[in-house]
């Protein structure tokens, strides 16, 4: 894959956004109604917010500072200051323990002495076949040693959910065979309180594969224009201040 045209995927626009926070959001408080929740918890955007910043903190370091700066640190200075938010005391302890340990165990295993391609980065690329643009956030993006020289997708949640791990895979699918002309070499999802990781091969869906679950996605999140989530007649996101919140916590 050859990753020097990257730029290219950020040129402008008019095609209406399709976001990919608001679908992620959208699935994530569906999932919390059909549980017998109000939608997203707000401990659970918090800890998002903690971790993605621990993470940004952590690899915007050279490597040699990153070895001798333990992650439990940067994750403190970002963790919320009280447990308000959480059910209890306890579960504010146990949350906190557990997403310390899954990073200090991720941050240790692996690309050590790397710098990303990518880290928290919001990419656009036009879409004809949808008549959108895709709008994507990329948490962190590695050079991969594979075919072509392609590349890595690391995604990073709270909690697991199955649809959302979908969908993102589906939209990085799309934008690398767009923007490079070929799928990504995988896609990791960690879904951080179980501790546990899902590695799929990038190959692993067509582009038509991609762009018909897409299809579906923007009709079940609103994202052609139905909804606070939609966009204007000239194509600019008109996101309602939940969203952008959202939006926040994923992209610092």
């Amino acid at each position: 894959m050859d990753t020097s045209c990257g730029a290219a995927a950020n040129s402008a626009s008019r095609l209406p956004k399709f976001h990919d926070y608001i679908v992620e959001r959208a699935l994530l408080d569906m999932a919390e109604t059909n549980g017998g929740g109000n939608g997203l918890p707000l401990w659970r955007q918090q800890v998002q917010y903690a971790v993605g910043h621990t993470l940004n903190d952590y690899y915007s370091l050279t490597p040699g500072v990153r070895a001798q700066t333990p992650v439990q640190f940067l994750l403190e200075r970002r963790w919320p200051p009280g447990f308000r938010s959480f059910s209890s005391m306890m579960h504010y302890w146990h949350v906190k323990n557990r997403i310390c340990d899954t990073l200090v165990r991720l941050v240790g295993s692996s690309h050590e002495r790397e710098v990303p391609f990518m880290l928290y980065e919001q990419w656009h690329v036009p879409v004809p076949e949808l008549q959108m643009d895709l709008s994507i956030i990329f948490q962190l993006v590695w050079h991969s040693g594979g075919r072509g020289g392609s590349l890595n997708v690391q995604k990073f949640m709270v909690c697991g959910n199955a649809d959302v791990a979908r969908g993102f895979i589906h939209m990085a699918n799309v934008f690398c065979r767009k923007t490079y002309g070929a799928p990504p070499e995988s896609v990791e999802i960690h879904f951080l309180m179980e501790g546990e990781r899902r590695r799929y091969d990038g190959n692993m869906y067509s582009l038509e594969a991609s762009l018909d679950y897409l299809r579906l996605l923007s009709v079940l999140s609103g994202e052609r224009g139905w909804g606070s989530g939609g966009c204007t007649s000239n194509g600019e996101s008109r996101s309602a201040a939940g969203e952008d919140t959202w939006a926040r916590h994923l992209l610092m």
